[in-house]
């Protein structure tokens, strides 16, 4: 039995080509997620305070949400801008908003995205923070925050 090999080669390269893509694509993506979080997250709310970042990078109906005792509490993202616009102008050096990052995870699925963050302070873990991102037509916005603090009061340090 003659095998032909050109087929068989040519459908093999197109997999190659169609997995480098992909692997390209995801690549994309992550780098946008990554740039869209350290601009408008992690120098939005946080290392530099820029506020406009902040109204660039979250949905309209994006909030933060946590356990408050029994309930679930909800920060909406109006009110958590005023709070650090208000801590801004304060001009408080205290360096509370000054984190080192690490990015742990990241999970893309073509429109939905979850990001997992340690936040350091002087090499001690704050927060482990959880972003879930939506792709829309302009595309990716951070809809939900949720975390978890590793010390108490770690706004009071």
């Amino acid at each position: 039995m003659k095998i032909n090999i050109k087929p068989v080669l040519v459908v093999l390269l197109l997999m190659l080509f169609n997995t480098l893509n992909a692997q390209n694509n995801f690549e994309m993506e992550e780098t946008r997620i990554k740039n869209l979080i350290e601009n408008c997250y992690l120098n939005g709310a946080l290392n530099e305070m820029n506020t406009d970042a902040m109204y660039e990078g979250y949905h309209p109906d994006f909030a933060i949400f946590y356990a408050q005792g029994k309930e679930l509490g909800k920060l909406p993202l109006n009110v958590w801008v005023k709070m650090v616009y208000d801590y801004k102008r304060s001009f408080d050096d205290s360096g509370l908003r000054k984190f080192e990052y690490e990015f742990v995870q990241i999970d893309i699925n073509e429109t939905a995205a979850f990001v997992k963050l340690k936040l350091m302070r002087n090499g001690v873990l704050v927060f482990t923070d959880l972003l879930t991102l939506l792709k829309f037509e302009n595309g990716w916005k951070i809809v939900t925050k949720i975390y978890h603090s590793h010390i108490e009061n770690p706004w009071k340090l």
